[in-house]
């Protein structure tokens, strides 16, 4: 199963933060875990949202108050805006969900069985900014045909281990942490299969 498995990025890019963290939710009947947006993320957004807005509101009261036209700068305020609405938008779109009663979760908007799912991904991808670089980590769910779908991706490595841990435990599958992996010296001018020492050596297979 790992061989067939890509180990190239899900998804690219990412936040240098935390967006999103693991809940666990138990009841009478049934327990679940929830990937929820953090309130770092949901600040980030409101920045824009509600900054935009309240320049837009300046703008408006300004050109009123002197009896001038509206300026055009009331576009690009309610742009900004418009983009925190999104982003945040986005991120609630973002929450997977993991119910082990219903045999079900949700993931991208997407619904899949839990029996389908193999194995949790942890890659490392550094993204590359105008100022500066900086390290987003992937957790993805590994399906027992070998395909892929992301569960989050941010820049709290520490976090995001720990609920890939977390959500191993609750679905009773393994973690394959490749954030650290290095390929070795004698393997970078080919000869042997990378792909194969990158599991047995990294991975406990």
């Amino acid at each position: 199963m790992a061989l067939r498995t890509n180990w190239t990025p899900v998804v690219h890019g990412g936040n240098n933060f935390c967006t999103h963290r693991l809940q666990f939710k138990s009841g009478l009947t049934s327990s679940s875990v929830t990937f929820r947006t953090t309130p770092a993320m949901v600040a980030f957004c409101l920045v824009f949202l509600v900054g935009g807005v309240g320049v837009a509101v300046a703008i408006l009261m300004t050109s009123f108050g002197i009896g001038m036209p509206v300026s055009p700068g009331i576009l690009v305020a309610l742009a900004v805006a418009g983009g925190g609405g999104l982003m945040l938008k986005r991120a609630r779109a973002h929450e997977a969900s993991f119910d082990r009663t219903s045999g079900q979760c949700r993931v991208r908007a997407k619904n899949y069985s839990i029996r389908e799912v193999h194995a949790l991904q942890l890659l490392r991808e550094t993204v590359r900014g105008n100022d500066s670089n900086y390290h987003s980590y992937e957790l993805n769910l590994v399906f027992r045909d070998g395909s892929r779908s992301n569960v989050t991706d941010h820049g709290a490595l520490s976090a995001i281990r720990r609920d890939a841990s977390a959500l191993a435990d609750y679905l009773q599958i393994p973690v394959w942490d490749a954030i650290d992996f290095r390929l070795p010296e004698h393997l970078r001018n080919g000869g042997a299969d990378p792909k194969l020492d990158l599991l047995r050596n990294n991975l406990g297979l």
